[in-house]
């Protein structure tokens, strides 16, 4: 993969020093955090993805193995996962991070190269490793597997650079292609992944069996299973002979020849070698039976016959059988190679022979060989060898062909091996044969699909399993199998996979139900594109433009772009998106080779323009804070939160009607109807802020209104409504607080100073306090309360009667306390959302308490009115002066998210069920009093 010039990723909590690895599946950068420790840091672009799916399946499988990398000193332990800023760029994790090669513990950041197996044979005299040493670290390894695959998983990349070290031990790292076992996407390095591909947990036990071959002979994999040109001496030969058995053994091309088939037989014999002991073999019962009885036969012959001549023979000429006169043939030895090496040989019945450079071959002067030679990426090559008189090895080079995309009257094959044969246009070829079983349980995997409609029939006079389809679920395969095939190189963007289902199939085999749901075998067609080209005209300029979900670019100043390279066909789907106006979406015919001509005016609506001022659905008026986030002027009101509310309960009904009277008892039990928090000891308008509100009821507030006006239109995919973190607070209220630190941190580092300035008691008109009206309220006294300061309100008041900051925005001290993103001793200040605005977040183990900034109607302590505090209960609370406010954010500037995408749905939440209960043992860090 092209090197792509990217900014240096911001991961929360560290300082980015610089690159020390990369690949095609991500980045590895040295990070300090926050302690100062070094750390290193794997990201792992989007962008590097064909698409969503194959993104977040890596997500997911990290995600499940980051608690399990810590239970394994064989593994190296991740410490943090996490997204980019932006929430869709880029995932990492962070991971301890290994010795340097030359120095060891001892690290100099600016020097820093991590100690890999790799780095080690290129440090050595001679890459050779000593024998104790490679059982020791194939030992280590093979147990890490072990407890990844007892666990579900496959590492699905085993080679020397992936294994670290660490004090001195070797461990398993760049666990960044970890994925659930059986998942076979196609990754891996040429020569660590055996013939049947990777995927499996006996792929990784293969893979590390190449690894030992390096190390232990100082060869490159390719070159097994070649001997080093010198063995060790003494007492250590036997030992590495036994070692290079199980090597043998384990990376043996043919799946049915392992003996040693999984991590954990693999530890045991690497164990027995290392006590000393030969490693236990497995062998057929009645085999040895025969084996020893035909020994014994021999031996109590040769005895026999021993007495009876009264000599000693050897047991070799007393079974040598008499002499037969036969005319003598000549034989050579034969040896093919390739250009690329590696490739598997087979002769011509297809048995597997050997894997290029192949051994000698012995065969007879005159004779006709017959070989087909297969290398992933590689056109497969059929070869005829007439064995000829000469002296020496008949070395046989065949220069194989990198496979290309179909080309007119050449027979094509696909990732999958699938042979395609040319039709009569030229520009279209066909599979042999209709899609198998095979190939389409992979397609299952891939897309998560359960369908399963086969059918044996014989193709080619072999019995094989095909695969029934209707015609979208054809479609889907295609599409699924296209994607593949340019992910591996085979094929361009130029060309299409379509299905051709046969109609016409019968078979007395098929079910009523497969003839009733118009289930057919269909072969693949590979086709060349002609594509289209349309010229397009927008009012506005400046429209961003999507075709069948595609970006596309936009136009131009003038409203006007020439779109090349289209798709043809009668329902190719435009969409047109611009701020401050309602999606288009529209469907046209693009017809091949032509220029089509088309005007489109988009409707002016309420949407979104970030950078202006804007009011939403609700009434909620928003200030712009930089080019991607909107801030809202005042804290959510009362009647904002009685519409969410209302929303709230209306989905909940429609879950509940829809899911049918035994599972809608099951919804209602678990789910609640949400109630209005409203104040028992005084009343509230509908232009007050709303208060008793928890951070969990704030977050569902904010995820069900980014829905509501997604469906409505005014904001796009890539909009996000949610609370804003505790830095961003910060800047809100115009004072620069530290990044990396947590919020308990910065309040502790807090300047005496308040919104209005450094005078204490405040001015008049300074906010909504604890002021001499609200001493006067029942339970109240005056030394609950700010002395001489007066602001007619004794309770919450209208939001927004008291002056703005210099942003515009208002109450950011007094009326209610609001709830921030961030935890209280999280260093994080980067939310992690979901697509639809759900927070995600990493539990740490530590009591959970949210945060909460700018003092309330309640507040009178002049420490809790500084700009900088922080007051902090657990997040399912909320009493008589917490309230919140929203920011909308514009997540990867609206550029990485794909808008066709369907919002994912969004489920009720459960009220409260976000936080488990704080451990009654455990004492709650003491809350500032108001």
């Amino acid at each position: 993969m092209p090197s792509k010039s990217r900014p240096d990723p911001v991961i929360p909590d560290h300082e980015i020093l610089r690159k020390i690895g990369g690949g095609a599946y991500g980045e590895v950068w040295l990070g300090r955090g926050v302690t100062g420790a070094l750390r290193a840091v794997k990201v792992v672009w989007r962008e590097d993805f064909e698409d969503a799916r194959g993104f977040e399946r890596e997500f997911e499988g990290i995600l499940k193995f980051e608690p399990m990398s810590r239970d394994h000193p064989g593994l190296v332990h991740i410490l943090h996962v996490g997204r980019s800023p932006d929430g869709v760029s880029f995932y990492y994790y962070v991971m301890e991070l290994g010795d340097d090669v030359r120095s060891g513990q001892n690290i100099n950041p600016i020097e820093y190269e991590p100690r890999t197996l790799r780095a080690d044979a290129k440090q050595a005299l001679h890459p050779q490793l000593d024998t104790d040493t490679c059982i020791d670290v194939g030992l280590r390894l093979a147990e890490a597997l072990h407890h990844l695959h007892e666990r579900g998983l496959a590492h699905r990349d085993v080679k020397p650079s992936n294994v670290i070290f660490l004090n001195g031990k070797a461990k398993l790292a760049d666990i960044g292609l970890v994925a659930a076992r059986d998942q076979r996407t196609f990754v891996g390095t040429e020569g660590f992944v055996p013939p049947e591909g990777p995927g499996s947990a006996q792929a990784d036990v293969y893979s590390l069996g190449k690894v030992l071959y390096e190390i232990a002979t100082g060869k490159d994999r390719l070159e097994f299973p070649e001997l080093p040109d010198t063995l060790p001496a003494g007492s250590q030969r036997k030992r590495w002979l036994e070692l290079n058995r199980i090597i043998c053994d384990i990376c043996e091309p043919r799946l049915s020849k392992r003996m040693i088939t999984s991590a954990a037989e693999l530890a045991e014999a690497l164990r027995r070698l290392q006590r000393g002991k030969r490693a236990k073999r497995k062998r057929s019962f009645s085999m040895v039976w025969v084996v020893s009885l035909l020994l014994l036969g021999l031996a109590g012959w040769a005895g026999y016959e021993v007495t009876k001549r009264g000599r000693i023979q050897s047991l070799v000429n007393i079974v040598k059988p008499p002499p037969v006169n036969r005319p003598v043939e000549k034989f050579r030895q034969v040896k093919l190679i390739t250009i690329p090496g590696n490739a598997t040989v087979y002769d011509g019945k297809g048995t597997y022979v050997d894997l290029t450079p192949t051994r000698e071959i012995n065969a007879k002067l005159g004779q006709t060989l017959e070989f087909r030679i297969e290398l992933a990426k590689y056109q497969p090559k059929d070869i005829k060898v007439t064995v000829v008189d000469g002296e020496g090895v008949m070395a046989v080079i065949e220069n194989l062909q990198p496979d290309q995309p179909p080309e007119g009257g050449v027979v094509w094959m696909d990732h999958l091996r699938n042979r395609y044969k040319p039709l009569d246009s030229r520009k279209a070829h066909i599979s042999e044969g209709y899609m198998k079983k095979r190939d389409w349980l992979m397609f299952n995997a891939a897309s998560a699909r359960k369908t399963e409609d086969f059918l044996t029939v014989s193709q080619n006079g072999i019995e094989t399993e095909i695969t029934l389809a209707n015609d979208e679920a054809a479609r889907a395969f295609c599409s699924w199998l296209e994607g593949e095939a340019l992910r591996n190189g085979l094929l361009t963007r130029d060309f299409e996979m379509v299905p051709d289902r046969d109609l016409s199939f019968k078979d007395p085999k098929m079910t009523d139900a497969q003839r009733k749901d118009d289930l057919r075998p269909f072969y693949v067609v590979v086709r060349r594109i002609d594509f289209g080209m349309v010229r397009l005209k927008t009012d506005p300029p400046e429209v961003e433009i999507f075709i069948d979900g595609m970006r596309r670019g936009m136009t131009d100043k003038d409203g006007t772009v020439l779109l090349e390279r289209v798709k043809p066909g009668p329902h190719t789907k435009f969409t047109l998106l611009k701020e401050g106006f309602k999606p288009l979406e529209f469907e046209m015919e693009v017809t091949a080779s032509q220029t089509a001509e088309i005007t489109r005016k988009l409707e002016e609506n309420k949407g979104i323009i970030f950078g202006k001022d804007w009011k939403n659905t609700l009434g909620m008026e928003f200030v712009p804070l930089g080019p991607d986030m909107m801030v809202a002027k005042w804290e959510s009101r009362v009647a904002d939160y009685r519409a969410f509310v209302t929303g709230y309960n209306a989905n909940l009904a429609r879950e509940q009607e829809a899911a049918g009277p035994e599972a809608a008892d099951d919804i209602t039990g678990a789910l609640m109807p949400l109630t209005m928090p409203l104040a028992t000891d005084f009343s509230q308008a509908d232009d007050h802020p709303v208060v008793y509100v928890s951070r969990d009821d704030a977050e569902k507030f904010c995820v069900w209104l980014t829905r509501k006006e997604r469906e409505e239109g005014l904001i796009r995919e890539s909009h996000v409504y949610r609370l804003p973190t505790d830095l961003e607070w910060s800047r809100m209220a115009g004072i620069e607080d530290q990044a990396g630190k947590s919020p308990l941190a910065r309040d502790s580092d807090k300047a005496p100073s308040f919104p209005w300035g450094t005078v204490w008691p405040p001015p008049k008109g300074a906010g909504n306090f604890a002021d001499t009206s609200a001493a006067l309220a029942p339970g109240k006294s005056s030394d609950l309360s700010i002395p001489g300061y007066s602001d007619d309100n004794p309770y919450t008041s209208t939001v927004g009667i008291f002056p703005p900051n210099r942003y515009g925005i208002y109450d950011l001290s007094g009326n209610a306390q609001e709830w921030v993103y961030t935890d209280w001793k999280d260093a994080d200040d980067i939310p992690v959302m979901s697509a639809d605005g759900r927070p995600i977040r990493v539990a740490n183990g530590d009591i959970q308490m949210g945060v909460l900034r700018g003092g309330g109607w309640d507040t009178y302590r002049e420490e809790a009115l500084y700009t900088g505090f922080r007051n902090w209960i657990p997040p399912s609370k909320g009493d008589a002066s917490t309230g919140f406010r929203v920011v909308l954010v514009r997540v990867g500037n609206g550029k990485e998210i794909n808008p066709l995408d369907p919002a994912p749905p969004v489920p009720p939440v459960i009220p409260g069920s976000t936080v488990p209960p704080v451990p009654a043992p455990v004492p709650a860090p003491p809350i500032p009093g108001n």
